[in-house]
C-alpha cells in the first residue's frame, strides 16, 4: 500500500508539473510596419519572470506552466509603442487576449473580440494580403496564394488578373516576372506578404499598371540565430495522374547580416478531352465537328537567395539571385470531320506531342537610404533577367476526302529558340515634409529588352525530316523604354489627396533575319496622368477616389510578320503596325471598420488587341492575327468581406462586370459583350486539439472579346492538423470534389465556335511543413530566479 501511494503521488507531481496553457493574440498597429519585439509573462502576486518571448508578426503564441497559479499578467513591448500590460486568468488549455491596439497616443488595457491574424488588410492603395503567420502559408505555391486572395482571380487556372482589370503588373522583391509559371515556382510559405494595388501611384511604370499591379515580398529575416523548413506533398488525380512536390528554406540572422533563400521541386501529370463544333456565319454553310484528348506532364525546378546588410541605422543594402526551369510536354489526339451543306467532305486524324524547355535567372541589387529625421528616403534599384526557351514537337496528319476518296499526309516538326535580356535601373527619392502631411516622390526608370528569335520548321520525307527553308525564320528585337514621374500628396485628419504624372518612351526595332528587312521602327512618348482623393468621414469608414492611366505594349511575338503553319488548316502571323492600347480607368473604394471592402470602376481602353480570324472562302484553313479593335469598356463592382472569429477565419468576395467591346472594319464582327460574375470563399474552421478545415469555394463564370463562357463551380476542402506550437503540420487537400466541365462559344469574323471540355478532375493529395531553428531577441530576456521560467 505504502508503494501504490508513493507511485500515486509521484504521477500527480508528474502532471501537475507538466500542465501547460498556451497563450495567443493578435496585434493591430496604426501604421502599416510589421510589428517587432517582445511579450512577458509574470505571475501574480509576486510579479516573478514566467515566460519571454518574441514578436515578429501580427499574431503571437506561447505555451508556459501554470503549476503554482492561475494569474498572470503579460507586458508587450513594441519598438516606437509605450508598452501594454495585460491581466488575465488561466482555466483552460489556451487563453486568447484577443486583437490589442497600438498607437502612438493611447493603450489599450482590456480586450474582448478573440481574433487571430488579418490575412487581408485595406489599405490606401488596395489591400494587402499576409500571408507569414496566416492559413496562407500553408498553401502550396504562390500561384496558389494569388486565387486565394480578394479581387484576384484565374479565368483558366494559367493567368492571373484584377477583377474588372485584367492582366496586372507584377513584380517579386521589385522584380518584374516574365511570365506566370514563376509564380508556381516560389513556395507559399517563403511569402511574406502581398500588395494588391488597385489604385497605383506614378511610381509604378504605366506599363500593365493602369491594370493594376501586384507586389509580392518574400521573407525579411529580423531575428538572431536561424529557422529553417521543409515541406513535401505527393498526390493523385480520379484519372490516375500523379503530383509531387519538395522544397526547403533557411533564414539567417546575424548582427547587421541577413540571408534567406529556398530550393525545391515539383512534378504534375494531367489530362483533358473535349468536343467541339463550329460552323461558318457566311453563306458558305460550313461546319466541322471535333473531339480530342490530351495528356500532359511537366516539372519545374527554383531557387531564391536573398540577403541584406544593413550599412547603419539609415543605410541598407539589399541583393539576391533566384532562378526557375520547367521542362514538360504533351500527346495530343484529335478528330475532325469537315462539311459543307451539312454533307460530309473530309475527315482528319491527327497527333502531335510538342515538348518545351525554359531556364530563367534573375538578379538585383536594391540600395535604401533614409536622408533624414521625417523618414524621406532614396531608393536604387538595379535588375537584370536571362530567360532561355526551346519549344519542339511533330504534328502528323492524315486527311480522307469522302467525295474523291483519296488520302493525303500534312506531317510537320517544328522548333523556336527565345533568349530575352532584360536589364532595368529605377531610382524613387521620397521626401517627406516635416509633419505636415505633405509628401513629394520622384523618380526615373530605364529597361532594355533584348531578343533574338528562331523558328524552323520540318517536313517528312519518308523517315527523315527535312528543313524547309521557305517556313523558317529568325529576328532580332530591341525595346527601349524610359519613364519619369512626379507624385505630390498631402494628408490631413479626415481626408487626403495624390496627384502624380508619369511620362513614358518607348522605342521598338525589330530585324528579321530571313526577310532580311526591318519589320519595326516605332518610337513614341506618351504622357499618364493619376489622382486620388481619399476621405474618412469617421473613424471606421474610409473612401477613395481615383483616376488613372496605363498603357499595354505587344508582345515582341505579335510583331513578327512571318506565316507559321500549326497544321494545314491553321496559320497565324504577327501584325508589325500594331498599336499600344491606352486604358482609362475610373474607381470609387470604401472600406468599413478597416476590414469589409466595397469597390465600383468604370474601364475604358484604346486600341485592345484582340485576334482577326477567318476561314477560306473556298477551303477550310483558318488565318488568325493580332489586330487593333477600336475600344472596350467596362462597368463593375466587388465586395470583400472577411471573418475573423474564434473558430473561423476568412473572407468572402463577390464581383460582377460588364463589358462591350466595338471592333474595327477588319474583323468582319458586329459589337459584343458579355457578362462576367464570380464568388469566391476561403474559410477556416478552427476545431480543438489544434485541428482545422477550410473550405474553397469558387463560383465563376468568364468572358473575352472572342468569348463566352459557362458558370463553373470548383469546390476542394484542407484539413490540416498541427503540433509543436504550428510548426509542423500535416494536411489532406481535396480539390474539385466535384469536377467541373467547360463550356464556351467562341466569336470570329466568319465562324462560331461551341466547345465543352473538362481538365479538372477529383484530387487527393497529402503534404506535411516542418520548421525548426533556434532564434532569440537581440534583447536578451532574463530568466526568473525562481526556476518557474521554461525555456525561452
Amino acid at each position: 500500500m505504502k508503494h501504490l501511494f508513493l507511485s500515486a503521488l509521484l504521477c500527480f507531481t508528474a502532471s501537475s508539473f507538466s500542465q501547460l496553457t498556451r497563450l495567443e493574440g493578435m496585434i493591430q498597429l496604426d501604421s502599416a510596419a510589421s510589428p517587432f519585439g517582445q511579450f512577458i509573462i509574470y505571475s501574480l502576486p509576486d510579479s516573478l519572470l514566467v515566460k519571454g518571448s518574441y514578436v515578429d508578426s501580427t499574431y503571437f503564441q506561447t505555451e508556459f506552466s501554470t503549476e503554482s497559479t492561475n494569474h498572470f499578467y503579460v507586458k508587450i513591448s513594441l519598438a516606437g509603442y509605450p508598452d501594454t500590460l495585460i491581466n488575465f486568468q488561466t482555466s483552460g488549455e489556451t487563453v486568447s487576449l484577443g486583437t490589442i491596439i497600438f498607437s502612438g497616443d493611447r493603450t489599450l488595457k482590456t480586450v474582448d473580440v478573440t481574433y487571430k491574424k488579418p490575412e487581408f488588410q485595406r489599405t490606401m492603395d488596395g489591400i494587402t494580403v499576409n500571408v507569414q503567420g496566416t492559413t496562407l502559408q500553408t498553401l502550396n505555391t504562390l500561384f496558389d496564394v494569388l486565387i486565394a486572395s480578394p479581387k484576384l482571380t484565374s479565368p483558366d487556372g494559367e493567368k492571373i488578373e484584377i477583377i474588372g482589370k485584367g492582366t496586372p503588373l507584377i513584380l517579386i522583391d521589385r522584380q518584374p516576372i516574365i511570365t506566370v509559371d514563376e509564380l508556381r515556382a516560389v513556395p507559399a510559405n517563403m511569402v511574406e506578404s502581398i500588395q494588391i494595388i488597385t489604385n497605383p501611384s506614378a511610381k509604378y511604370k504605366a506599363q500593365g499598371s493602369a491594370n493594376g499591379v501586384i507586389e509580392i515580398f518574400t521573407k525579411n529575416f529580423a531575428l538572431e540565430g536561424y529557422n529553417m523548413n521543409i515541406s513535401t506533398s505527393g498526390g493523385i488525380n480520379t484519372q490516375l495522374k500523379p503530383t509531387a512536390g519538395l522544397n526547403g528554406g533557411i533564414n539567417i540572422k546575424r548582427k547587421k547580416f541577413s540571408l534567406n533563400g529556398y530550393m525545391g521541386g515539383n512534378y504534375n501529370a494531367s489530362n483533358s478531352f473535349g468536343h467541339s463544333e463550329g460552323t461558318t456565319t457566311d453563306d458558305s454553310q460550313r461546319s466541322l465537328i471535333s473531339d480530342y484528348r490530351d495528356d500532359n506532364w511537366n516539372s519545374w525546378m527554383y531557387y531564391q537567395v536573398k540577403a541584406a546588410y544593413q550599412l547603419n541605422e539609415n543605410q541598407r543594402i539589399t541583393s539576391g539571385f533566384r532562378g526557375n526551369s520547367s521542362f514538360g510536354g504533351s500527346e495530343t489526339t484529335s478528330d475532325i470531320s469537315y462539311a459543307e451543306f451539312a454533307q460530309l467532305e473530309t475527315t482528319n486524324s491527327s497527333f502531335s506531342d510538342p515538348t518545351y524547355t525554359w531556364m530563367n535567372n534573375s538578379a538585383f541589387v536594391n540600395y535604401q537610404l533614409e536622408t533624414d529625421t521625417n523618414k524621406s528616403n532614396l531608393e536604387i534599384n538595379f535588375n537584370m533577367i536571362q530567360k532561355n526557351s526551346s519549344s519542339s514537337g511533330s504534328s502528323l496528319n492524315r486527311y480522307t476526302n469522302y467525295i474523291t476518296g483519296q488520302f493525303s499526309e500534312f506531317n510537320i516538326k517544328t522548333e523556336s529558340f527565345d533568349k530575352p535580356l532584360v536589364g532595368e535601373l529605377r531610382v524613387n527619392y521620397e521626401h517627406n515634409f516635416d509633419t505636415s502631411g505633405w509628401q513629394l516622390r520622384v523618380g526615373f526608370s530605364y529597361s532594355e529588352l533584348r531578343n533574338g528569335k528562331i523558328y524552323n520548321r520540318y517536313n517528312r520525307a519518308g523517315s527523315e525530316w527535312i528543313e524547309d527553308t521557305l517556313y523558317t525564320n529568325s529576328y532580332d528585337y530591341k525595346e527601349h523604354i524610359g519613364t519619369i514621374y512626379s507624385e505630390l500628396s498631402k494628408s490631413w485628419k479626415k481626408m487626403g489627396f495624390r496627384l502624380g504624372v508619369t511620362g513614358e518612351y518607348t522605342g521598338l526595332d525589330g530585324y528579321s533575319n530571313s526577310l532580311q528587312k526591318q519589320f519595326m521602327d516605332s518610337t513614341y512618348l506618351i504622357p499618364f496622368p493619376s489622382a486620388s482623393i481619399m476621405l474618412q468621414p469617421t473613424e471606421n469608414v474610409g473612401l477613395t477616389f481615383s483616376y488613372a492611366a496605363g498603357i499595354d505594349r505587344p508582345q515582341f511575338t505579335d510583331y513578327d510578320p512571318f506565316i507559321r503553319y500549326e497544321d494545314s488548316l491553321s496559320i497565324s502571323y504577327g501584325n508589325p503596325f500594331l498599336k499600344p492600347s491606352v486604358s482609362h480607368t475610373l474607381s470609387l473604394d470604401m472600406d468599413l471598420f478597416y476590414a469589409y471592402t466595397f469597390s465600383v470602376y468604370v474601364n475604358k481602353t484604346f486600341n485592345p488587341i484582340s485576334q482577326i480570324s477567318f476561314v477560306n472562302d473556298s477551303s477550310y484553313i483558318t488565318a488568325s492575327t493580332p489586330w487593333n479593335a477600336k475600344y472596350d469598356q467596362s462597368l463593375g463592382a466587388d465586395i470583400s468581406i472577411p471573418l475573423q472569429l474564434k473558430w473561423l477565419q476568412g473572407w468572402n468576395s463577390m464581383w460582377i462586370s460588364y463589358n462591350q467591346y466595338s471592333f474595327t472594319p477588319e474583323f468582319g464582327r458586329e459589337n459584343f459583350a458579355n457578362l462576367s460574375y464570380g464568388v469566391y470563399s476561403y474559410l477556416t474552421f478552427i476545431l480543438p486539439k489544434d485541428f482545422s478545415i477550410m473550405n474553397q469555394l469558387h463560383v465563376m463564370r468568364w468572358g473575352t472579346s472572342e468569348t463566352k463562357s459557362n458558370t463553373q463551380v470548383n469546390w476542394g476542402l484542407r484539413f490540416t492538423k498541427k503540433y509543436k506550437n504550428n510548426d509542423l503540420q500535416f494536411y489532406l487537400d481535396i480539390s474539385n470534389i466535384v469536377p467541373p466541365k467547360s463550356k464556351s462559344t467562341d466569336y470570329y469574323g466568319n465562324y462560331i465556335y461551341s466547345s465543352t471540355s473538362q481538365y479538372w478532375f477529383t484530387a487527393f493529395k497529402v503534404g506535411l511543413y516542418y520548421k525548426f531553428g533556434r532564434l532569440k531577441q537581440a534583447t536578451q530576456i532574463q530568466e526568473s530566479s525562481s526556476g518557474q521560467s521554461g525555456r525561452i
